[in-house]
């Protein structure tokens, strides 16, 4: 009578070979943290423009960024409701801050817009993004 196959331990625990150089897909976590970044990102971007458009008399260029920024805060309270909540605080304070800022009337000239020329090293740097 035939013996019926028993597998050992040592057989049951090998793991299942992988290939080498596959790469792992991101896990969605990372990608939702991702997307936080970007959309707060775009939305700290588009505020400072809508600044320094209406600090400069440019009132069409600083609607259209006003209405994008109003759909990217709409993406963000749809999306992520609690950490827009507790991180939008401190981005009106920050466009508080931009608001008191004593623009020149040449843009091309104003050293609070530099940003948008690339001339001033000191601006590259706003306040740095915050996890929550």
């Amino acid at each position: 009578m035939p013996q019926p196959i028993t597998r050992t331990a040592s057989s049951a625990a090998r793991p299942v070979p992988r290939q080498r150089n596959q790469s792992r897909p991101p896990l969605l976590r990372h990608l939702r943290e991702q997307e936080w970044r970007t959309m707060v990102g775009t939305y700290r971007l588009l505020s400072r423009l809508i600044v320094e458009r209406s600090k400069h008399h440019l009132v069409d260029e600083a609607d259209d960024y006003a209405r994008q920024a109003t759909a990217v805060e709409e993406e963000l309270e749809r999306l992520f409701a609690l950490r827009w909540a507790r991180r939008r605080p401190n981005l009106l304070l920050e466009q508080a801050r931009w608001w008191s800022e004593p623009h020149e009337d040449d843009p091309l000239n104003c050293r609070f817009c530099q940003l948008q020329i690339g001339n001033a090293p000191e601006r590259t740097s706003l306040s740095p993004l915050r996890r929550d």
